[in-house]
């Protein structure tokens, strides 16, 4: 009998415990997969982690330059020293650059010791974000100007050419001073983690200049203008004075008149250079002087009350002299007159100018006969500037071509009269005695033509064109004449002279002809003998002073002028009036010249425009009324008339600016 198999259930029981296995292997790979897993994420927390600090400190380090670099920009700022100027050099800091490292280093109030970059304690923001950062105070890590380092000891000055010079004319260009620094900062997040950062760079501090300027105003714009009046010297003559009154001493003022007429008005600002005026007061025929800061005194009985209706000021700076006379006499030559320092007119320039188009022309006498190039200068005589081409705007020669009258010598009398010529042309009239010799310049402002005459029959013109401040200039052109002395303008100069021979007006009417505008100069002493006075007043003549402006503002003006010597005062009878329309200067550097009223009296003297004067002198007068011509006020001034340099600067010479990091190199030495 055959056996028979079941193979079906043999096979199933020959695969009893494979699902085990499986499960096993199974298990297994999960296992290790997750233990991969775990590592893996373990890992990457833990560089995500490192990174994280690292990067931490690396910010708190880059963080914490920022801030020593600004503390540094702060404390260079803060210790510019007030009302510094680059022209005193480089800035004195008034906190040193060392003192500053210090105090950026200071662990209590600067970064010498660790600080969170955003906060302290246990707050959110600390704790989220725990960067902190201390600046290296170890060795020469931090500097402020390289240690050690003479040539560095002071900031580098940029534009060099403007260091030290600063406040000067015309510098308008700012300065720069540059500091060199090195800032070490290290910074912290948890743990140890630190990096180090290195930065060297500079700190410039620059300084927007205003510059100071120069101006040029006329000496015209003072009422009364003294460069000497010595405190508790003789009185000042009472009376009613408008415009601006200065000294560059004091004032002084007397008794006389306080309780009567005339009495001490001032309807402009009065100031002075001292801090005190002086009170004269008469007692018993002897003077005390009660020297005050006051606007009055009252002493031995008496009180000295001026009117002050534009204040006193006192103790205020000096205002400078003119320091050169060339101008005037160059101006007769070009109608211009420019001169920076002393530039005497030479002979040649005399003989030949030579300003362009016309080199050739020159100072002709009546006859024709131009001044000498070389060999002996004439010794008086009247010359005018013309040529006999045809000149700037003039086609029709002669051609005037410069700016007025020389009078070579002494002139022993100079008479000015306002005219009327044919056609009713206005004139103005010049008129010149030296010795025996009249010579008569007439310039007819209508017609714009000049001619010259003399006592001897002699005839020079028409000349084409007048004297004027633009002789190159196309027509229509304005009359503006220098006529300059070589010499004085009187006959008898001495301080005790009764001669009445000088400068004056006509015997009656006016010396200055509408729309003539005129400025005498003598090289010496100037005698007023009579009054000159305007065809049309420019003010009025009154405490008001007021600007005539109907139909026009005047445009006739008077200047006299003397670099030399005095402008006496000698009327030809006593007890008259005298009144002279002009801006009268006497006043050089290193001068002595002042308005003296001599010999016969004078009871009111009148004076339209202003008086200059290095000192004040005596005045043979009972009353004095100055009338300031306010045209003056506005830059406007007799032709060629002497002006001041005068340095004005603002309350900051120099501002400094915000300071301007520059980084020249940044180092993580940490990652080295």
């Amino acid at each position: 009998m055959m056996k028979t198999y079941n193979n079906g259930k043999m096979h199933r029981q020959n695969s009893r415990g494979a699902a085990l296995i499986i499960a096993l292997l199974l298990l297994s790979l999960f296992t290790v997969m997750t233990l991969a897993m775990v590592i893996a994420t373990s890992s990457d927390t833990l560089i995500d982690g490192y990174y994280r600090n690292a990067r931490g400190s690396f910010y708190a380090s880059d963080s914490g330059l920022n801030a020593a670099r600004q503390n540094l920009q702060n404390q260079i700022l803060a210790a510019v020293p007030v009302g510094y100027t680059p022209s005193s050099g480089s800035p004195v800091l008034t906190t040193s650059p060392n003192t500053m490292i210090t105090n950026l280093l200071n662990t209590s109030t600067g970064f010498g010791a660790n600080q969170s970059i955003l906060d302290t304690g246990s707050t959110p923001s600390a704790t989220s974000w725990p960067g902190k950062f201390k600046v290296d105070s170890t060795g020469t890590k931090t500097w402020l100007i390289a240690p050690n380092t003479p040539a560095g000891s002071q900031p580098t000055c940029t534009p060099a050419a403007n260091c030290g010079v600063v406040g000067g004319a015309g510098i308008t260009t700012n300065v720069s001073y540059t500091y060199p620094y090195q800032i070490t900062v290290i910074g912290q997040s948890r743990a140890n983690e630190q990096n180090t950062v290195v930065e060297n760079g500079t700190l410039t501090l620059t300084f927007q200049v205003n510059p100071s300027t120069v101006s040029h105003p006329s000496f015209a714009a003072y009422g009364t203008l003294f460069d000497q009046y010595a405190l508790c010297s003789g009185s000042f003559v009472a009376g009613t004075m408008s415009g601006q009154f200065f000294s560059n001493e004091s004032w002084n003022f007397g008794d006389a008149g306080q309780v009567g007429s005339p009495k001490y008005i001032f309807t402009g600002s009065v100031g002075a250079n001292n801090s005190q005026v002086g009170y004269n007061h008469t007692n018993g025929g002897s003077t005390d002087c009660v020297k005050s800061s006051a606007t009055s005194n009252t002493a031995d009985g008496t009180t000295i009350n001026p009117t002050f209706n534009g204040g006193l000021n006192l103790g205020a700076p000096k205002i400078p002299l003119p320091t050169d006379s060339s101008s005037q006499a160059r101006a007769v030559l070009d109608g211009i007159g420019a001169c920076v320092g002393p530039c005497p007119v030479t002979q040649a320039e005399m003989a030949a100018p030579g300003i362009p188009p016309d080199s050739a022309r020159a100072l002709k006498n009546i006859g024709g006969t131009p001044w000498p190039a070389t060999g002996t200068q004439p010794t008086s005589g009247v010359y005018l500037p013309y040529t006999n081409n045809s000149f700037g705007a003039c086609s029709t020669p002669p051609c005037f071509s410069g700016g007025g009258i020389y009078i070579q010598g002494s002139a022993d009398k100079v008479t000015l009269t306002a005219a009327t010529g044919p056609g009713n042309s206005q004139l103005q009239v010049f008129t010149i005695k030296q010795g025996s010799t009249t010579t008569t310049v007439t310039v007819d402002l209508t017609n714009q033509q000049t001619k010259m005459t003399d006592n001897n029959g002699n005839t020079l013109g028409p000349i084409t064109g007048f004297p004027s401040t633009t002789p190159l200039s196309p027509s229509p052109a304005t009359e503006a004449a220098m006529v300059y002395v070589n010499g004085n303008i009187c006959s008898d100069c001495s301080s005790s002279s009764t001669s009445t021979t000088g400068l004056s007006g006509p015997s009656s009417g006016p010396a200055i002809q509408n729309d003539s505008a005129v400025t005498v100069t003598a090289t010496g002493t100037i005698s007023i003998t009579g009054s000159l006075t305007y065809s049309t007043e420019p003010v009025t003549l009154n405490p008001a002073d007021t600007l005539i402006t109907s139909p026009k503002v005047p445009g006739n003006v008077l200047g006299i002028f003397t670099p030399g010597g005095d402008i006496q005062l000698l009327p030809s009878s006593g007890g008259n009036n005298m009144e002279i329309d002009a801006s009268i200067a006497a006043m050089s550097s290193g001068g002595t010249g002042g308005l003296d009223a001599l010999g016969n009296s004078i009871n009111t003297l009148t004076i339209v425009g202003g008086r200059i004067a290095n000192k004040a002198k005596v005045g043979n007068m009972s009353a004095r009324n100055i009338w300031f011509d306010q045209r003056f006020a506005n830059g406007f001034a007799p032709p060629f008339f002497p002006t001041a340099t005068v340095t004005t600067t603002t309350t900051n010479t120099a501002v400094p600016q915000p300071i301007v990091p520059f980084r020249v190199s940044w180092v993580n030495t940490t990652a080295q």
